[in-house]
């Protein structure tokens, strides 16, 4: 199953290499959202809606010739989903690095297609400089507060630790749970808790529970506030 997964992951970057937005689109599974601290999660609910979503005139602007995707390891899989810690450097036609970025991405199986059904992306930014890094310590402390008020079927104390939105990623759907909504996630039971990549504004956690695993995007805002955005279980 990883092996398809995994091939899931590099068609992502073959298709977008040949700058084909339907190509490109083909690589994903719907609905479709990319998540970034930086801009509003856009759920896009087929191919047609995702290739008339995206363009390469930015990436050529700036000198891009290709993007390389990064050596991926599969963090967690089951027949259905994957989660995959890989990243991606763009460079331009001489091979020079343009910009590199680490992004977890979660690969789904739907009706026999593999493909890509959600990105969570650590995307340096502007916000802070680039070779700071947020407080790793209490990020995990709040994702491991998230997971004890899930455990004691607190949802209000559970609710303190998301973003306002909420966007939990499972096999060809995206659930967008509003602040307030009674909270239908699945028992955690924590065994173990890990960082999986980290920037100056945000975090993905590894989270190993009672017969499952979890994937948990945090983000953190210019006064140190931490929230979780998005979750994948399988």
């Amino acid at each position: 199953m990883s092996d398809s997964a995994l091939a899931a992951y590099w068609r992502f970057f073959e298709t977008f290499n040949t700058r084909d937005a339907y190509a490109f689109s083909s690589a994903m599974n719907y609905p479709q959202v990319r998540v970034s601290w930086a801009r509003q999660a856009v759920v896009l609910a087929d191919m047609e809606a995702h290739a008339l979503s995206v363009s390469w005139d930015a990436f050529i602007a700036s000198g891009w010739d290709h993007t390389n995707g990064a050596e991926p390891q599969v963090v967690a899989q089951s027949n259905a989903i994957a989660h995959i810690n890989g990243g991606w450097t763009r460079v331009d036609a001489q091979g020079n690095a343009i910009l590199s970025n680490r992004v977890c991405y979660i690969a789904t199986n739907v009706d026999g297609h593999w493909g890509i059904q959600s990105r969570f992306g650590t995307d340096p930014g502007q916000r802070k400089a680039l070779d700071q890094q947020l407080d790793r310590e209490a990020a995990s402390n709040h994702v491991s507060a998230f997971l004890h008020a899930l455990d004691a079927g607190n949802g209000d104390a559970a609710w303190s630790y998301l973003a306002d939105e909420f966007l939990q990623i499972g096999v060809g759907a995206v659930v967008r749970h509003k602040h307030g909504d009674e909270l239908w996630l699945p028992y955690a039971g924590i065994e173990a808790l890990r960082i999986i990549q980290s920037g100056p504004s945000s975090a993905t956690f590894s989270a190993a529970l009672d017969n499952r695993h979890a994937l948990f995007y945090v983000t953190v805002d210019s006064e140190n506030r931490f929230q979780i955005k998005a979750g994948s279980w399988l």
